[in-house]
């Protein structure tokens, strides 16, 4: 491994590897550089992480109703039906999620 020197602050730099991409980042400034064509892979790597969460967030089909029109009760129609959660205001937050980057420098 050879000892790479920010050229903004010239202190050290470590290299680490994430989802195939090199990144050299100044363990002082905490800058990122990119080697050649690193650039590229970090945006192609984007279009597949986004692509990937579009594919697991589209909705499932509706349970089909067996054939007796008979469906098994859900924990929702349970609550839907007493009306109360036992929670006082407010609805149900997701956690946002992590943008690709944001992932990517975890």
């Amino acid at each position: 491994m050879s000892d790479l020197t920010c050229p903004k602050c010239q202190s050290p730099m470590r290299s680490y590897e994430r989802n195939g991409v090199t990144l050299d980042q100044c363990t002082g400034c905490r800058g990122l550089f990119l080697d050649r064509g690193e650039l590229e892979r970090l945006v192609d790597a984007e279009g597949s992480f986004y692509q990937q969460a579009a594919e697991r967030e589209r909705p499932r089909e509706p349970e089909r109703q067996r054939e007796s029109g008979y469906r098994e009760p859900t924990l929702k129609d349970f609550f839907s039906s007493t009306g109360s959660h036992g929670h006082h205001g407010g609805g149900h937050h997701k956690k946002k999620r992590k943008s690709f980057l944001e992932e990517m420098f975890d």
